[in-house]
């Protein structure tokens, strides 16, 4: 009996131990899965750099990041200086934006009491109408105040399974190379992005989405009065690079598309310059110019674009708090409201060397390159995008970016570049 119980208290006490012994295994054994997990993703040990475009602080420089104080708690902003790097807060909205946007408010409030007083001054002019007649002019009524509230030209286009801005009468320019380490991406995409925000004011005039109301509150269409042309001056990325107060020797080092889009809303503005090729005659020797759009990797020249600087109304990151990736449709609202986006990505290996078809990696780093936005395909449930790699790269400069890969997206930022 004794026997008995000694042995039963020695097979309790290895079944006891028996567990312990499979937890300490499965604990070593996620111990193990998850450092495998952590290598996969790269952050012990990143590609050596192809063609990189970095935001990280190189040379103890000090990266400084703007956005609007108004959207970010304070919890927020604490995690992207912690993540990021010191957070400056603009001063606020331009001036000039300000201005516009008031003299836009005050535009539409007289629209909207125009077309308001119109159906009572029509009900009194048909005093007999039928409620057949009462319920058209009502819809009538209904469809104006839309165009004059909701822009239903942006919702529609945001809806569209496939966008494409160059097919819609913006020319995002060609294909350029930013060169062998030299972390210039940021300016070739906010250069581009600028300019295609100067385009947009043509092409909304030519799709007919400038109107005015007439006496019986109903919206009309502008005559067009002009056309886009190639020739008129625009954003070039070496002038960018000249004006901005960025020393030489630190042009291919780092730097920030929201600090190119500062620069052009409250700085001196958007360098504008003739299009490669433009001719002009001297009006003082009477001989011909010919002006020549020229960008050299790592060299800083003269401030001196040929046409001036215009100044941009405002920028601003698409999603708050900016350093998260927006949500597929507020980044697609963005883009047609807007115009192509400045996009960054997260640059690796497979990133420098896709060639084509729809890239689809999950490689969830800090972002570290830019690029422009330029569309969507709901087929390919991927983002159409224009590189600074050259022609080499991807579809002839292009490629596709899966929704979500990458962290594409993160932030991402609109400038609006008005014309005038």
């Amino acid at each position: 009996m004794k026997n008995a119980s000694f042995i039963s208290l020695l097979a309790l006490i290895i079944l006891a131990a028996f567990p312990a012994e499979c937890i300490f295994a499965q604990k070593r054994q996620k111990r193990k899965i998850a450092r495998k997990k952590t290598l996969a993703v790269g952050k012990s040990q990143p590609p050596k750099p192809a063609l990189q475009c970095t935001t990280q602080n190189t040379g103890n420089q000090e990266m400084t990041y703007l956005v609007g104080s108004d959207k970010l708690s304070k919890k927020d902003k604490k995690r992207i200086e912690d993540e990021w790097g010191t957070l400056i807060i603009p001063q606020g909205e331009s001036e000039r934006a300000k201005e516009i946007r008031r003299r836009a408010q005050d535009y539409r409030q007289r629209e909207i009491d125009v077309i308001v007083e119109s159906y009572k001054l029509w009900e009194k002019l048909n005093p007999n109408a039928t409620s057949e007649q009462i319920k058209n002019r009502l819809e009538l009524q209904q469809f104006a105040l839309d165009t004059v509230i909701n822009n239903p030209t942006n919702n529609i286009r945001a809806a569209e399974k496939r966008w494409d801005w160059r097919e819609h009468g913006v020319d995002v320019g060609p294909v350029m190379n930013q060169g062998f380490n030299c972390n210039t991406c940021w300016a070739f995409a906010a250069a581009a992005a600028a300019a295609s925000s100067i385009q947009k004011q043509y092409e909304d005039k030519l799709e007919g989405r400038d109107y005015k109301i007439t006496p019986d509150g109903l919206p009309i269409h502008f005559p067009v009065a002009f056309y886009w042309s190639a020739s008129d001056p625009s954003p070039f990325v070496q002038d960018l690079l000249n004006c901005m107060p960025i020393p030489a020797e630190q042009i291919c080092r780092s730097g920030w598309h929201g600090r190119a889009f500062e620069f052009m809303v409250s700085g001196l503005g958007i360098p504008m310059v003739y299009e490669d090729g433009y001719e002009e005659i001297d009006k003082f020797t009477g001989k011909s110019i010919i002006y020549r759009r020229e960008y050299t990797a790592g060299l800083k020249f003269a401030c001196t674009p040929n046409n001036g600087f215009r100044k941009a109304t405002s920028w601003d990151y698409v999603n708050s708090p900016p350093d998260l990736p927006p949500p597929v449709e507020q980044l697609k609202t963005a883009l047609i409201e807007h115009g192509p986006l400045v996009a960054p990505i997260v640059y690796d290996a497979c990133l420098a060397n896709y060639k084509g078809g729809v890239f689809n990696e999950q490689d969830l780093r800090k972002v570290n390159h830019v690029v422009l936005l330029v569309g969507w395909d709901d087929s390919k449930e991927a983002w159409l995008i224009k590189n600074s790699w050259g022609e080499e790269w991807g579809e002839k400069g292009f490629g596709w970016i899966r929704y979500g890969s990458n962290n594409f997206g993160a932030f991402a930022a609109w400038i609006d570049a008005v014309r005038d």
